[in-house]
């Protein structure tokens, strides 16, 4: 009985651990050099590198993070606009050149980070230069050519790189100048190195910077003490600088996760004091930072436990906060499904320890063994504030004012509008504001207290509301935040009740619109109440066959695409907000008046046997007036493997010289003046070996198709032909539009010479077409019909 009450009671403690913290660090790093995280590509758009960190960043507020270390320089470069150092090669593919469009994506990353209530720490590495020399080709005021004497080589190969060198006052005063260009011009939340100081294997220092240390050993004997201290002092200057500057900004290192071989005992492995040269525990002790993340990217057990480390870690803090980095990327291989949540809960159970760092945000998005599930839906269910640094200033901020619901600017529909606060005592503006909902309108201290009841966080004064409650009566209230996350009181609970909104209205196309294009835009009228709206778009009036169901569209108006030529299709709106859906509007009907989409005849799907010199051929589309035709070496189409793209009205198309013995596919669509159909189900042939003997189009003695005759004729004509290899023999009619009139013969035939009469009487006078086909062979010749 002792032993299920024990179980009953840790369940329930820890039930309560994960998910009712309301005060903890959890953040993610986004690593831009080679493109690891963002962007995705050096070479991208402005606009898809903006639709990308919207992507991630929207992931990362759904995972409840709520802060992000931005990488920001990678080698003495800038994703933003520098006075210092040139624009990245690692976001325009060229160091030195700026995005065009221009935009600066810090500015646009802190933007982004602090609507969705995420601080943004700005990501520096303090002192590589390049981490491959000679990669790329970097700019005329990149370090290496306005002062190559700053800088140190170790290695070789494609192992050889370059460092600012930590001994140089002068290296020193640049570095603090480039951190604090950033802190005075950016409304970032924390400045953030990670733990490139002196480099490791296979690059480790030995005897490179023998001449700084001599030149200026600053007292010191031992040249392994003056290296850390060359770190310590550049982290001093920078930490008073901040502190001058915006005492606010926070000052973040994550050196390697093992300070000591054998600190603590049993642990060992590449170290942060004797391996790189930095020593962070000198950082606590000084308290010339606010926060230490040492990269405990193992797991529980063995030589660096996690189990052992992050517990040494927490005594070592000296009243600072301490953020482990966690390794997300290891989960699958080495680790297993359990191992960062178990990770989570010694942090949370370990005093001095105040939250984590994942490593690294894209691992978020692909949710390697049901993580991110795992954090969305238990251990990160609810949002967290970032806990207050106590040396820091504590006065809160004042309390917002005028809660109240209505239209909100720029956006659709209504939302939580409130007013934003005077200064503080100690002349602090609101940096965040958290708003909160409440089960009724007379809250307890309690209620503030539970993060389940936290509803948004955010940088702005406004909100749309969501809702996590069935009740017709809503009830919500709202703090503000300072920059170091003081929280003031709440402001009046402001209560609503909602209606469902009024039904949509439908405005473009009119009903029963016909001729539309293959991108036919649908417009509706915004309706009282509404915040979004979902459209339906089905084959049948009923709705029983529904092709597009798009919901939480904010837009009035969305552009179908995909659909088919020639075809009715039927669409509805309905409008939501928080109290729930709509009806759907009327129904209407548009047709589409771009073509169908062709059928392809030959040569045939999965042929192994065409001819170097062939005839592509497929049905006419109605209503098409041209068509695209596309082949493309391989079994499917794609935009780097075609190798004939072309337009055209008939039919039919030649093609000569095909490779042998190769690969290819083909697919064909019709065109009009509304647009084009969807491209043809795609055919894949294979190309016959060289005989070595004249492989040109022109056909072998003992196969041939013979003139039509007589020609012209009215109403019989007879075709002659011969084939000389037995198998299936196909003869077809066609009309000058290539659409298919009658087949004569479509059967296995044994080889010699046949003739065929035909009868042309229910046809209109004009100009046709007679195909043959025999294997591999193929022809095809005109006749005209004359009444």
């Amino acid at each position: 009985m002792k032993k299920l009450a024990f179980i009953l009671a840790l369940t329930i403690t820890t039930f309560a651990q994960d998910n009712f913290i309301k005060r903890e660090f959890r953040g993610a790093w986004v690593a831009s050099v080679i493109n690891l995280d963002w962007p995705s590509s050096k070479y991208l758009s402005t606009e898809e590198q903006k639709k990308e960190l919207i992507q991630l960043f929207n992931k990362l507020e759904a995972t409840n993070i709520n802060a992000v270390i931005f990488q920001i320089r990678t080698e003495c470069d800038a994703f933003y606009n520098s006075p210092y150092e040139p624009w990245s090669y690692w976001l325009t593919g060229s160091q030195g050149t700026a995005p065009s469009p221009y935009y600066d994506p810090l500015e646009f990353a802190i933007e982004e980070a602090h609507k969705r209530g995420m601080e943004l720490h700005a990501w520096f590495n303090p002192y590589r230069v390049e981490r491959q020399i000679g990669n790329y080709t970097t700019a005329s005021n990149h370090v290496t050519k306005v002062h190559p004497e700053w800088t140190l080589s170790f290695g070789s190969g494609t192992n050889k790189i370059k460092i600012l060198n930590p001994g140089l006052k002068e290296v020193r005063k640049y570095v603090t100048n480039v951190v604090m260009d950033v802190v005075n011009r950016y409304d970032v939340n924390g400045i953030h190195f990670d733990d490139y100081f002196y480099p490791y294997p296979p690059n480790k220092i030995s005897g490179e910077d023998y001449q700084t240390f001599n030149a200026d050993p600053r007292g010191f004997l031992d040249i392994n003490d003056w290296r850390r201290d060359n770190v310590n002092e550049l982290l001093r200057m920078i930490y008073d600088s901040i502190q001058v500057a915006k005492p606010e900004v926070k000052f973040g290192m994550s050196p390697f996760g093992i300070y000591k071989n054998g600190v603590p005992k049993g642990t060992y492995g590449l170290d942060a004091y004797s391996t790189i040269y930095c020593d962070p525990v000198a950082w606590l002790n000084e308290k010339i930072i606010d926060y230490i993340t040492p990269q405990l990217y193992w797991a529980f057990g063995g030589g660096q436990d996690y189990g052992k480390l992050l517990p040494w870690w927490a005594s070592q803090t000296n009243g600072r906060h301490l953020y482990p980095g966690q390794a997300i990327y290891r989960v699958g291989k080495p680790f297993n499904k359990t191992e960062i949540p178990r990770q989570i809960r010694l942090d949370r159970a370990t005093d001095n320890c105040q939250g984590s760092i994942f490593f690294r945000a894209k691992f978020l998005e692909y949710n390697p063994l049901g993580l991110t599930d795992s954090l969305e839906n238990n251990y990160y269910k609810n949002k967290a504030l970032i806990p207050q640094m106590n040396w820091k200033d504590s006065i809160v901020p004042n309390v917002p004012t005028n809660l109240r619901y209505e239209k909100l600017a720029g956006q659709r529909g209504n939302g939580l509008v409130w007013d934003r606060p005077n200064l503080a005592a100690d002349n602090d503006s609101a940096s965040m504001y958290v708003v909160y909902e409440l089960q009724n309108n007379t809250p307890q201290q309690s209620d503030f207290d539970n993060p389940a009841n936290i509803s948004k966080i955010t940088s702005g004064n406004s909100t749309p509301i969501s809702s996590r409650s069935n009740n017709s009566n809503l009830f919500f209230s709202v703090t503000a935040l300072d920059g170091n996350n003081n929280e003031s009181i709440n402001s009046e609970v402001l209560e609503l009740q909602l209606t469902v909104p009024h039904i949509p209205d439908l405005e473009y196309p009119l009903a029963n619109a016909n001729k539309q294009r293959d991108t036919t835009q649908l417009v509706w009228f915004d309706s009282e109440g509404a915040n979004t709206n979902r459209l339906q778009v089905a084959t049948d009036s009923s709705f029983s066959d529904i092709i597009l169901n798009k919901v939480n569209l904010v837009d009035t108006s969305y552009l179908v695409t995909n659909i088919d030529g020639l075809t009715n299709y039927y669409w509805r709106v309905s409008a939501s907000n928080i109290a729930g859906e709509s009806e759907f509007s009327e129904v209407r009907r548009f047709t589409t008046g771009f073509p169908i989409s062709p059928l392809l005849v030959s040569p045939a799907n999965k042929t192994l046997d065409v001819a170097l010199d062939t005839f592509f051929v497929w049905n006419y589309s109605d209503s098409s007036v041209s068509y695209q035709f596309q082949l493309a070496e391989g079994l499917s189409i794609g935009e780097t493997n075609v190798v004939i793209d072309t337009v055209l009205s008939d039919t039919l198309l030649l093609l000569k010289n095909l490779k042998p013995k190769q690969l290819y596919a083909w697919h064909v669509r019709g065109i009009n003046e509304f647009g084009n159909s969807k491209w043809s189900k795609s055919f894949q042939f294979k190309t016959i070996k060289p005989t070595g003997l004249n492989d040109d189009f022109s056909i072998p003695n003992d196969f041939y198709l013979s003139q039509n005759y007589p020609n012209p004729f009215n109403p019989e004509t007879t075709i002659e032909f011969s084939i000389s290899k037995s198998g299936l023999t196909i003869l077809k009619i066609y009309d000058i539009l290539g659409k298919e009139v009658l087949t004569l013969k479509n059967e296995f035939m044994n080889s010699g010479k046949y003739s065929v009469k035909f009868d042309g009487s229910k046809l209109s006078s004009g100009v046709y077409i007679y195909v043959l086909k025999n294997n591999h062979n193929f022809a095809r010749k005109k006749m005209l019909l004359l009444k």
